[in-house]
């Protein structure tokens, strides 16, 4: 039966002969494709310089603009390309600042973690009467303070008076 060649853009199979493949790979309608497929990827700055050098085709308007992707003509209407000019601004205005530095980054987390760890120890020392330090091995989420006294015991703060009156047994 011989070699097939298959487009993907035009999604059709031919005879793979050299000929065959150089006029459909040339014809209107593979270019078409092709140029609708990679539009997708684009970006609008790039969809924007081209557009705007374009003068506006009137048989898109119409309808009737057969050449789709191809056409030297803008199928984008005025309010679009606005829009794309609009778009870019605000993304132009958001990329100004400069990125931080490897090390301003590295610096940051150094500061958020000692600032975290500094809150935890604060949420998991005790001091009793007598200023004996205890550290618990967990932290309390400070959250659970606007509920007062109607938390479950699971989930309430200790206090050394908690532990002053406990009577321990043995278990087992």
């Amino acid at each position: 039966m011989g070699k097939k060649y298959y487009c993907d853009y035009c999604d059709k199979s031919m005879v793979a002969t050299q000929s065959i493949i150089r006029t459909h790979i040339k014809g209107v309608v593979h270019q078409k494709l092709v140029n609708e497929h990679y539009q997708q990827y684009k970006d609008p700055e790039t969809i924007l310089q081209e557009e705007s050098m374009k003068k506006p085709c009137t048989r898109f308007a119409r309808g009737e603009c057969q050449f789709g992707g191809i056409c030297r003509y803008s199928h984008y209407t005025q309010e679009q390309i606005m829009n794309l000019r609009a778009y870019m601004a605000t993304k132009s205005k958001t990329t100004d600042n400069n990125p931080p530095s490897f090390e301003d980054l590295y610096k940051k987390l150094q500061n958020d973690k000692s600032t975290i760890s500094s809150m935890d120890d604060k949420n998991t020392m005790i001091y009793d009467e007598n200023g004996v330090t205890h550290v618990l091995p967990w932290s309390y989420n400070h959250i659970f303070d606007a509920y007062g006294n109607n938390l479950p015991p699971s989930i309430k703060k200790f206090k050394t008076s908690d532990f002053s009156d406990a009577v321990i047994t043995n278990w087992g």
